[in-house]
């Protein structure tokens, strides 16, 4: 069974007039604990003048502080947006991933409150989360409700619907007034306490649910960070700012401190059971500094004790004699996935009326967070079938997940093990979690097939993931590992950049054929390189295998477009999009080429096949076409090998043994494919002429079509 998290997204924009209270019944200002509550949580920042609560807000703080909330998750680079140099340059670049924001960003302007509620509603959108609430909500209720811009009609009746926005006690929601610091705090902090909701059960509830699964004896090596708190303390999670007296075994000392962010030591069996982190003594002393966190190891030989662990987001209530509720959601705990209550042995079993230590604690060698599943969600359904989800691949190898583990994955209809790789190393239709150099987050996938569509599943539905075999697949990452960069200066020259070249194998003649990286998708930097050189080669007709005649306007239409002739192209009808699967194996693939290459055989070369990366569904195109222009099996192999030699720099001699596994689960499965034959059969003596001639004609290319192809080829 799995605790599950709410994820019902409320955050609250609170109003100044609506919170205040008569200066004589506080002491502190209105937005002290919210204020505490930021700070603490790492969410915000004061400025150079202190935290300046009347101070307005501006749209870069706003993203930072969302970025903030979300983790600052690791986000690739943006050198166009002229952003490289401003302390905002991964927030607003995480935020145009998350689709927050669009186009340029001047994060000195100061927002509005209308401009905040989009935002966060936004953000609630991004996560997935149930953002529906108020959409039944008359806006015009309100005084002002006419004021507000058609496009925020949606954020504002859910910001409403939800209870974010109670609106001013005469009744206006303000939209276009500017919002303070303080209030944004406050937005924070009740944004974050929905966001990661604990559940709240009691201790009893979770080990019934759990067992003795999370419990780890003593013996084992940890360390812990302690910070000594009365044992007469009552721990509700409040930020108030309050001494504590800590008497134990007639030992006194002073705490200042926020309680309810803190961990919780008994100072006699602290010191009977640990030293500190270089072995020597613990003492009363160390903790008698404010605010002071002293990390701890085990003796060599410690009392047999029990350290339970519990996830990030549980919070559990704890019966014993010198506390109650003990909360375990920490943000900025050191371990980042939960914390731990260390408790006494009663006849082998945790005596939790023992509890002694509530901590961050560390196993840096012996406990394996991924016994533990993680759920993420469907963040979006990837062009080619696979499931994105919303784990980043910091996060998941945080918890202790390497490349080359196997892991246990369930996700609608599917329930299944599968290799953890940074690439697409597995065999045409079967299973993988990638961590894609590059990109942000891990995606579950099938090589050459439609994850989402086999396992019935879309955006917002659960997926779980749990360890299966530590380094299972550990030799096969090893093998297979190959990364690539987008930066042309570790490239030896443009044509390398942007894997462009020149086929002339078999009977193809010169000028007649080239394939490449798109000359238009941008999205791996290459499309005005590959542009510049299918310009100079005069490339009078294109087969586009990976794009659609919509992403082709859409390519068109971005700031960074830069691919003239491309587009010339385009224009005179020389272009054909078909938008194809990867899945060259399957009948819609094949109905693509033989549509592809009838285009071309109605036009005169020199011809351009292309995909995204130039690799896969063009190499296929052109394995096919060296084929049936009568190239040796070598020579294809060798043409579609070098693609691995220009992205991946592979050597076909110092890495022959890579090489040979590479096109072998490659290239050679495609001509076996072409050929009709089994998986792995034997391709020697195989006529690939022949075969490639089958191959079109049985899918449907007629005898004139394929006559004046060759024709073209070979003049």
């Amino acid at each position: 069974m799995k605790m599950k998290k709410c994820l019902s997204l409320v955050l609250a924009f609170a109003l100044i007039l609506s919170l205040a209270v008569p200066a004589l019944a506080v002491e502190k200002p209105w937005y002290a604990e919210a204020q505490s509550y930021v700070e603490i949580n790492g969410l915000m920042k004061g400025t150079d003048k202190g935290f300046e609560p009347n101070g307005t807000v501006s749209l870069a703080t706003v993203l930072q502080t969302l970025y903030n909330l979300e983790g600052n998750p690791a986000v690739q680079a943006d050198e166009q947006n002229g952003l490289a140099d401003k302390w905002y340059a991964d927030a607003a670049a995480w935020a145009g991933e998350a689709g927050l924001i669009t186009g340029s960003v001047d994060g000195d302007r100061t927002v509005t409150r209308a401009e905040i509620v989009t935002l966060c509603y936004r953000y609630a959108l991004s996560k997935g989360l149930d953002a529906s609430a108020g959409k039944d909500i008359d806006l015009l209720a309100y005084k002002d409700g006419s004021s507000v811009a058609a496009e925020a009609v949606p954020a504002f009746q859910w910001a409403c619907g939800a209870g974010i926005i109670n609106g001013r006690d005469d009744g206006r929601l303000d939209p276009d007034s500017t919002a303070t610091r303080a209030e944004l705090a406050v937005i924070l902090m009740r944004l974050d306490g929905v966001v990661n909701a604990p559940v709240e059960v009691s201790m009893e509830a979770y080990l019934a649910e759990h067992g003795d699964e999370w419990f780890l004896t003593g013996k084992t090596s940890y360390t812990v960070q302690a910070m000594m708190v009365s044992k007469e303390t009552t721990f509700h999670n409040d930020l108030e700012v309050t001494d504590y007296t800590v008497t134990d075994d007639g030992v006194s000392v002073v705490l200042k401190g926020t309680v309810g962010e803190q961990w919780v030591s008994k100072l006699e069996k602290v010191m009977k059971t640990y030293t500190k982190a270089d072995g020597s003594p613990v003492t009363a002393e160390d903790f008698a500094q404010k605010d002071v966190y002293i990390d701890l190891k085990t003796k060599a030989a410690p009392d047999t004790n029990y350290a339970l662990h519990v996830p990030t987001g549980i919070s559990v209530t704890v019966n014993t004699a010198w506390g109650d509720v003990l909360h375990t959601n920490l943000r900025n705990a050191p371990h980042g996935n939960g914390d731990y209550l260390v408790c006494g042995n009663k006849d082998g079993e945790p005596d939790l009326s023992d509890v002694w230590v509530v901590n961050g604690a560390v196993f840096p060698t012996t406990y394996d967070l991924t016994r533990e599943p993680i759920t993420g969600t469907v963040t979006q359904v990837e062009k080619y079938g696979h499931a994105l989800l919303d784990i980043t691949i910091a996060d998941f190898e945080a918890r202790g997940y390497e490349l080359g583990d196997i892991v246990s994955v369930t996700a609608g209809s599917y329930s299944g093990e599968m290799p953890f790789f940074d690439g697409y190393y597995v065999e045409t239709g079967e299973y993988m979690l990638r961590a894609y150099p590059g990109h942000t987050n891990i995606a579950v996938c099938i090589n050459y097939g439609k994850f989402c569509e086999t396992a019935g599943i879309g955006v917002g539905d659960p997926v779980t993931i749990v360890l299966a075999e530590k380094g299972g697949a550990a030799a096969t990452q090893a093998t297979y590992s190959l990364k690539y960069t987008n930066d042309p200066a570790d490239y030896a020259d443009d044509a390398t950049f942007a894997n462009f070249r020149e086929v002339t194998v078999g009977n193809i003649a010169a000028d007649k054929l080239y394939r490449s990286a798109s000359p238009i998708n941008n999205e791996n930097n290459r499309a005005a390189v590959a542009n510049k050189l299918v310009e100079a080669a005069s490339v009078q007709a294109v087969f586009n295998l990976a794009d659609t005649d919509e992403e082709l306007a859409e390519y068109m239409a971005a700031e960074d477009f830069n691919s003239a002739y491309y587009a010339q192209l385009i224009r005179d009808g020389k272009v054909i999009a078909l938008g194809m699967p990867v899945n060259y194996a399957s009948d819609e693939f094949a109905a693509g080429i033989v549509a592809g290459l009838t285009f071309l055989s109605e036009h005169d070369g020199p011809y351009l096949i292309h995909c995204t990366e130039g690799k896969d569904r063009a190499g296929f195109t052109a394995a096919l076409l060296e084929a049936l222009m009568g190239a040796s099996l070598d020579e294809i192999v060798a043409d579609y090998m070098q693609s691995y030699v220009n992205y991946y720099h592979l050597d076909p001699v110092a890495e022959k043994d890579k090489y040979v596994l590479i096109a072998n689960g490659n290239v050679m499965e495609m001509l076996r494919t072409v050929a009709g034959l089994e998986k792995g059969a034997d391709l020697t003596g195989v006529d690939l002429s022949a075969a490639a001639e089958s191959y079109l004609t049985s899918h449907g290319m007629t005898d004139t079509a394929l006559a004046a192809l060759k024709a073209n080829l070979s003049a």
